[in-house]
């Protein structure tokens, strides 16, 4: 039988129509992945967006991108439409990525609920260096170091400097690594200044660390890794210029520092002593046996030893160990550790506090505690030593007993008392008026007279004298006690200087430095001793200082004093101690 061509043709074209409708499903797919670029730098993002239609929730599984990318954003809108009364949804996720390397990367399929998008390639390419960007660094990051060569637990400045020029948005900056597993960084201050370069003009990011290698041997720092961005961000663009054709897509900056090398040494052979302490200062005071007078059996006394070191952490400090005398019994608290970090370096201190407690009275002698150490400034062994003490112990005062008070007065029986007359009993009762008395009284008064005259004249006499000193000129502490002009003002500035900082270690320093000039012959070695030499305003700056540095609760208002002024207020008082001891008493 033979067919028509019109019947073969009907049948084809359904065939026809039902493939392509087939063909076109994926067109039509509720879910698609949409690349900004097919190919970029290592240095540029691009921008993939995913979008799904339909009412679900949009979920997409992510972790097959964070293999070959790092997500730097995300942002996600939503739409819905109503068309012949039929509503529809679309959803949207835009992911800002930047390639790990170099290469033919693939996007694999996202899965969104119960569908996946297509598959996608990106061809990643090396960094076009720019020409502007070849001249003229836009991040800069430099690592340098106070010394090149330390001895082992020795602390070591490393200073970091992040330059950024004008533009640059900061992502990420990575701390420096040493090469050495066995080594400590901790950091000290981090400040932001403006700074010009080769005549172009850098934010700068400083930041200081202090380093404590525990073994010997080269050490190499390097690794500071910085990540930014060009442009500014959006909101500054919108307001600035709305209207403007859209800025170049930002690109992204990358910088390495730099590595530094320090040779570490281990300890030298002439260092004697059980503990390895390199340090720029290192000292010892005490407080609290003074304080605590006098002291009786059983009566505890606490003892308050501190060490204070300049470049050394305060777990790096010893322990107070001392052999005392049989007698006195000793019982150590947990010591208190305190680290102070400052833009010159660290300072740790480490307060031990001993509770002693006598037995039996008598005189006993605390031995000296003596610390080696080694001084890294003079690269020589020095001895920090808190001198040896006496102390007096008193027997366990006791309540006088009614025994005692009969033997010290006795009291005579009445067997052995004399008669007495009624005429005595009346003259022991009733006092006469001699003339003996009237006469007594009459030069008593006399005599206080005088006295009264000659005190008025006295006072009289020395407000004159106070009037003529006082158009002499005043002795200053440059002129009278010390003649080194120079030494009294740096130490006045070091005090002040170390307030305005409010560095706490450096001015007990300068205030023993003061102390020192103004008492060359017998200055006093801490701050209680000072106090006590001091008039009222600067005895009262010391003690809230040291309440700073020993009491375990925090003393913020320490820098409050005017400690200048206070000194000056000191001097004045000083000067006048001898016209007050000129002055004679109303009341001799």
């Amino acid at each position: 039988m033979q067919m028509t061509k019109s019947s073969l043709t009907q049948p084809s074209k359904a065939l026809l129509i039902l493939i392509l409708l087939l063909l076109s499903a994926p067109i039509n797919a509720k879910v698609a992945a949409i690349l900004s670029h097919d190919s970029t730098s290592l240095d540029q993002p691009v921008r993939l967006t995913l979008q799904q239609e339909g009412e679900q929730e949009m979920s997409p599984d992510l972790s097959g991108l964070e293999k070959e990318f790092e997500i730097l954003g995300r942002s996600s809108q939503q739409s819905i439409s109503v068309i012949n009364g039929q509503m529809s949804a679309k959803r949207s996720l835009s992911l800002t990525l930047l390639p790990k390397r170099i290469g033919k990367l693939s996007i694999p399929p996202i899965k969104m609920g119960a569908e996946s998008t297509t598959p996608l390639t990106l061809q990643v390419t090396e960094q076009p260096m720019d020409e502007s960007f070849t001249k003229t660094q836009d991040v800069l990051v430099e690592l340098s170091l106070n010394k090149t060569r330390a001895y082992i637990e020795e602390e070591v400045i490393l200073t970091l400097k992040l330059f950024q020029a004008p533009g640059i948005r900061g992502e990420s900056l990575d701390e420096p690594s040493p090469s050495m597993s066995d080594t400590q960084m901790k950091l000290l201050h981090e400040e932001h200044y403006n700074s010009e370069r080769e005549g172009r003009k850098y934010r700068v990011l400083e930041r200081r660390y202090a380093v404590f290698s525990y073994q010997s041997g080269n050490l190499e720092i390097g690794g500071a890794r910085f990540r930014g961005r060009t442009g500014k961000d959006d909101l500054y663009s919108l307001f600035n210029a709305p209207f403007t054709t859209p800025r170049k897509a930002p690109r992204i900056v990358r910088s390495e520092s730099n590595k530094v090398k320090v040779d570490i040494l281990p300890i030298p052979q002439g260092f004697k002593g059980n503990h390895w302490l390199p340090a720029r200062n290192l000292q010892i005071v005490e407080n609290g046996i003074e304080d605590q007078t006098p002291v009786f059996t059983g009566k505890p006394l606490t003892r308050r030893i501190m060490i204070f070191a300049d470049g050394l952490m305060s777990s790096q400090l010893p322990n107070i160990e001392q052999a005392l005398p049989s007698g006195i019994k000793q019982y150590q608290e947990r010591p208190k550790f305190n680290d102070t970090p400052a833009r010159t370096g660290i300072s740790g201190s480490r307060q031990s506090s001993l509770t002693l407690i006598a037995t039996e009275p008598g005189r006993y002698d605390l031995p000296a505690v003596e610390i080696p150490w080694w001084n890294t400034e003079s690269d020589r062994q020095e001895m920090a030593r808190l001198p040896a003490q006496q102390l007096e112990i008193l027997p366990s005062p006791t309540p006088s007993s009614p025994t005692l008070q009969q033997q010290t007065y006795p009291q005579t029986t009445p067997e052995h008392t004399p008669p007495v007359s009624e005429d005595e009993t009346r003259s022991t009762q009733e006092p006469s008026l001699t003339e003996e008395t009237v006469s007594r009284d009459y030069w008593l008064t006399w005599l206080l007279g005088f006295a009264w005259l000659a005190t008025l004249l006295a006072w009289w006499y020395s407000r004159h004298t106070n009037q003529a000193h006082q158009d002499e000129p005043m002795d200053t502490p440059t002129n009278r006690d010390n003649p080194d002009q120079r030494a009294w003002d740096e130490a006045r500035e070091r005090i002040q200087q170390a307030y305005a900082n409010n560095e706490a270690i450096a001015a007990r320093s300068a205030w023993l430095d003061w102390a020192q000039l103004k008492w060359p012959e017998n200055p006093p070695n801490n701050l209680t001793r000072l106090a006590k030499r001091c008039g009222e305003g600067v005895s009262q700056a010391v003690t809230s200082l040291e309440r700073a540095l020993y009491s375990p609760s925090a003393e913020p208002d320490w820098t409050d004093y005017d400690v200048l002024r206070l000194i000056e207020q000191m001097q004045q008082e000083k000067r006048l101690e001898p016209q007050q001891e000129r002055l004679i008493p109303l009341n001799p």
